[in-house]
């Protein structure tokens, strides 16, 4: 690994035996990472759309009592915790890609993020907007 911002091949890329030298290999790499930052910010958005529709559905499976720590209700939480831990796979994937200092996983990444935010930043964003119940 090359401690500074550079532009060229070679570095070990999430595994060992993935070390992308060629133009083309390299190029390959960015694709994929642009829409894996697409894809990230799309489950982003989707979980967002599933917390407006948890949050919807609690009140009426809880009933009136006043609660500080809302319950756990097993439909709602396991999901959330699904989602959650494939979008942290996806952000810590990113993170080591990042971590390689190529300047040109770098530009894709944060291209792909630009682009995934705006495609999806804006579902689930307005409170009161879910999915249907």
């Amino acid at each position: 690994m090359i401690p500074w911002l550079h532009f060229w091949g070679g570095d070990s890329l999430l595994f060992k035996t993935w070390q992308p030298s060629s133009h083309g290999e390299i190029a390959g790499a960015c694709i994929g990472f642009l829409v894996l930052c697409i894809l990230e910010r799309w489950i982003a958005a989707y979980r967002r759309t599933w917390e407006l529709h948890w949050e919807a559905r609690a009140p009426a499976s809880v009933g009136k009592s006043p609660r500080v720590i809302p319950p756990f209700i097993t439909s709602h939480d396991i999901p959330r915790g699904l989602i959650q831990s494939i979008q942290s796979t996806f952000s810590y994937t990113l993170m080591l890609a990042v971590m390689t200092f190529n300047g040109a996983y770098i530009i894709s990444i944060i291209l792909g993020l630009g682009v995934g935010e705006i495609l999806f930043g804006r579902i689930g964003r307005v409170q009161g907007v879910g999915l249907a119940h």
